[in-house]
């Protein structure tokens, strides 16, 4: 599984509220959700999470740290922990992409829209583990609650996600994710505070360790 970074890819997956707004074509909602936070370039947030692994090692740790995106797909968390738990969180979890990158890295396809969500399938243009991801778009404000990974190799995981506004813009605050598949079985529960808008984050800062 690739690494994941508990991407949150903010920029991708916030707009300001618009009420009422009735989804329209996949397409125009693709094109909202790539439009978002036109003016928001880099943040960092802190970050705890939970993890319950269901098989061995059977750990549940509890870790603090910062969480770093910069435009257009860094990401990164600096845990205020021992290395070997960080390394136990990087496994259970698949990379969130942002939309702005779906037609370049996926072959998207509108499912339909049931009058609240629009669902999109996305299938790996380059063949891997993942078969297809399924996301969930919420109509009126375009962020994406709910995404889920299938696999070639049997299983899946799921992360659902809430949000808040955060000096206008909309913010992930808390995820809770399930992971299912041949080697293990995992929940995870995340929330984020502080946030910090458009800090300026050097490109060193996001050197893996």
């Amino acid at each position: 599984m690739r690494e994941f970074r508990f991407g949150i890819v903010l920029a991708a997956f916030v707009i300001a509220l618009c009420a009422g707004y009735q989804g329209r074509a996949g397409e125009d909602m693709l094109t909202r959700m790539k439009a978002l936070n036109p003016h928001l370039k880099s943040y960092e947030a802190q970050i705890h999470v939970d993890i319950a692994l269901h098989t061995f090692p059977y750990i549940s740790p509890s870790l603090d740290g910062t969480y770093y995106h910069k435009e257009p797909s860094k990401d990164k968390i600096a845990f205020d922990t021992v290395p070997a738990l960080a390394r136990q969180f990087n496994k259970v979890y698949p990379r969130i992409e942002s939309p702005s990158r779906w037609n370049k890295i996926f072959v998207v396809t509108n499912m339909g829209d049931d009058g609240t969500l629009t669902t999109f399938k996305l299938v790996p243009r380059v063949r891997g583990r993942i078969d297809h991801i399924t996301a969930k778009v919420d109509d009126k404000t375009a962020t994406i609650p709910q995404l889920t990974w299938n696999y070639n190799d049997g299983g899946y995981a799921q992360v659902n996600q809430e949000f808040a506004v955060v000096n206008g813009n909309y913010v992930v605050k808390a995820a809770k994710g399930h992971v299912e598949v041949p080697a293990y079985k995992a929940d995870i529960s995340s929330s984020f505070t502080n946030f910090k808008l458009n800090p300026n984050l050097p490109d060193s800062v996001f050197k893996q360790n």
